[in-house]
């Protein structure tokens, strides 16, 4: 087992080695996958040394794995209120209650008129019921959170992948 473990860990390596570029700190995507990598891979191997064998299925299990995902999501990118949010989230208990005052159309500055404004309003709170904290920002705040949360969660499945990818391999 412990052999698995070293060989997966010299695949993982290497297979940061070919993705990230020497000059990571110029490349925010390179710096974003190197810590998603850092929380996560770590995190996984905890699991798999923890689960029992009869676990593997189990809604607990999967619960415990998306868990560790969304949190390494939110360490790997806590520059931006969405991470900071998604992570105070998952460190409270899980019997919070998570419903939100919507402070977002309350607190907009754009005066909109008739049904272009109502859509507009509508597509806003859809916005916000997607992105982590949403619900507790203005429309400035949503529309500048939005954009990194997008590029990260498709940073959070490109690493996934090549994860999935280096263990079937």
């Amino acid at each position: 087992m412990k052999q698995t473990n070293a060989h997966m860990e010299r695949q993982i390596m290497n297979k940061r080695k070919r993705v990230f570029s020497v000059q990571e700190k110029k490349n925010p995507k390179a710096v974003f996958a190197k810590r998603y990598v850092s929380h996560l891979v770590p995190a996984l191997k905890k699991i798999n040394m923890n689960k029992p064998s009869s676990q593997i299925n189990s809604k607990s299990f999967e619960q415990t794995v998306k868990h560790e995902v969304d949190m390494a999501l939110a360490l790997s990118a806590q520059e931006f209120a969405w991470s900071r949010f998604l992570q105070h989230k998952l460190l409270s208990s899980p019997h919070e209650d998570p419903s939100y005052s919507s402070k977002i159309l309350e607190t907009s500055s754009c005066k909109q008129d008739g049904k272009e404004g109502a859509e507009i309003k509508k597509k806003l709170k859809e916005l916000q019921k997607l992105v982590p904290g949403g619900e507790e920002m203005n429309m400035e705040e949503i529309l500048s959170e939005v954009g990194s949360y997008i590029v990260c969660l498709e940073l959070q499945m490109i690493v996934l992948k090549s994860l999935v990818q280096d263990n079937i391999s």
